[in-house]
């Protein structure tokens, strides 16, 4: 016979794996970016991991010194263009409480 704690320990456990996959059913949708140079300037692009679109994200270009550099938003195809700044700077992409998206100059092809 089963003591009180297994019972315990095995209704727990069945309540995570159900959370799990109720979740997991409901999608969960992770905001991917990217951004690239061409020629003098940097376009970014922003979605979820579903191929759904983030269409006005705002998009913030930040100096490590906290100084912003440019700020926008992602047009109806996702993306967003900008002159490639001068020295280090990370972009922030935000498209909402949990879709935040950074991305550092480093990180950035073609840099």
């Amino acid at each position: 016979m089963p003591t009180i704690a297994a019972n315990i320990i095995r209704s727990a456990s069945m309540l995570v794996l159900l959370t799990s996959a109720s979740a997991w059913a409901h999608g969960v949708h992770i905001p991917l970016g990217k951004c690239w140079v061409e020629a003098k300037e940097i376009t970014c692009e922003g979605g979820e991991s579903d191929g759904h679109p983030l269409l006005n994200a705002v998009v913030d270009v930040i100096r490590y010194d906290e100084s912003q550099i440019f700020s926008g938003k992602l047009d109806d195809h996702s993306r967003i263009r900008f002159p490639k700044p001068a020295g280090e700077f990370y972009i922030l992409i935000d498209a909402g409480p949990g879709q935040v998206i950074e991305i550092d100059w480093k990180d950035i092809k073609g840099i």
